[in-house]
């Protein structure tokens, strides 16, 4: 399973040596937009409700405190090549998209429901440490691309995952024998 660290890894690659809230709302937008469009989490990591917008707070740690140098992009137990072909693709629209604003700009869009969802009634200026619902997340940005919002980035083309004939059948027979008996009480009413 990729993790927020390997995908921060991944960020640091392609774009160079980022500030550390930059690649906190890169990495935010990556997960978000990969449950949009792919419907799973990129990572199990969960974002908390900080006051600066959401932030991982394994990523933070091992950004701040244990890199090699302040404008080192390597991040120790980070692992880029664990992205897979399609996820690269995801959180490559996603940096063509974020990674050239600023980060007033960034925060500001991270300030979006699920974040405030997440701080409640916690004073703005007050310090939260709430994670931020993977569901109000997907729903969120799902509802973005529902309302033909302009600002959002471009779902990239992915091909679908190859499945051999034989793994294919079994999947299917797998699936009729599960559905089997409900298909049959649907068919009779």
């Amino acid at each position: 399973m990729v993790t927020a660290l390997d995908v921060a890894g991944y960020v640091y690659r392609q774009r160079g040596w980022v500030d550390a809230w930059k690649l906190e709302k890169l990495i935010y937008f990556a997960q978000a937009w990969h449950l949009t469009w792919d419907g799973r989490p990129l990572f199990e990591d969960k974002f908390e409700a900080w006051l600066d917008g959401p932030v991982q707070p394994t990523v933070y740690r091992v950004n701040k405190y244990d890199r090699p140098s302040p404008w080192s992009t390597q991040l120790p137990g980070a692992d880029p090549d664990a992205l897979p072909g399609a996820t690269k693709a995801i959180v490559d629209a996603v940096l063509e998209h974020y990674a050239h604003l600023d980060k007033p700009t960034l925060v500001e869009l991270s300030h979006e429901l699920p974040w405030q969802r997440a701080r409640g009634d916690v004073p703005a200026d007050a310090k939260c440490t709430a994670e931020l619902s993977e569901s109000d997340i997907k729903r969120w940005y799902t509802a973005k691309v529902l309302r033909g919002e302009k600002d959002i980035p471009d779902q990239p083309h992915i091909q679908p995952v190859g499945v051999a004939e034989v793994g294919y059948e079994v999947a299917v027979d797998v699936e009729i024998s599960r559905w089997e008996e409900t298909l049959r009480l649907l068919a009779e009413r």
